[in-house]
């Protein structure tokens, strides 16, 4: 809460968080903290490493996150990697879960905030995505039973010959 958190410390608690089972709803409650929290790298370490737990957050929790992005829309200072690497993983685990209005306000935020490596997978995810309340469409989404349109046809008395081995 204070900042002073050093990358060492946040590291040895980091594995931690990592290795241990923590429920989802106090998971919930330490990310809608971190959120309100005032910038810094450890802040952006923490928030990555709870949502790589892939927890089914509350859109409560999810929306407090986004608004934790969206803060930095007119910050002029350019983001460190790992505040672009904590972006992704919201997006890659909750991009079904964003409004349209989030995910266009999310493309003005990556105008502003680019990564040269990272930023091009945030977009692709977003344009890959349906949004919150939709089906989704993607055909990568869809049952397989769903993909095949013509039926399997085989004949059950032509079964090739299977050579057994001898004892």
């Amino acid at each position: 809460q204070e900042g002073n958190c050093t990358l060492r410390e946040a590291v040895i608690i980091g594995s931690i968080i990592q290795k241990v089972t923590i429920p989802p709803l106090h998971a919930s409650a330490a990310l809608m903290k971190l959120a309100d929290l005032e910038y810094c790298g450890t802040t952006s370490y923490f928030i990555k490493l709870f949502l790589d737990k892939k927890y089914a957050l509350p859109y409560r929790v999810l929306d407090a996150v986004f608004a934790h992005f969206m803060r930095f829309l007119d910050d002029e200072r350019s983001m460190p990697v790992i505040w672009h690497q904590s972006l992704l993983a919201f997006v890659e685990r909750y991009k079904n879960e964003l409004e349209k209005k989030d995910k266009e306000q999310l493309s003005r935020l990556l105008d502003n905030q680019k990564h040269y490596l990272v930023t091009p997978e945030i977009r692709r995810e977003l344009r890959s995505s349906a949004n919150r309340g939709e089906k989704p469409t993607d055909m990568s989404i869809c049952s397989p039973v769903s993909v095949i349109t013509k039926p399997i046809e085989e004949d059950r008395w032509n079964v090739p010959e299977v050579p057994m081995e001898e004892d």
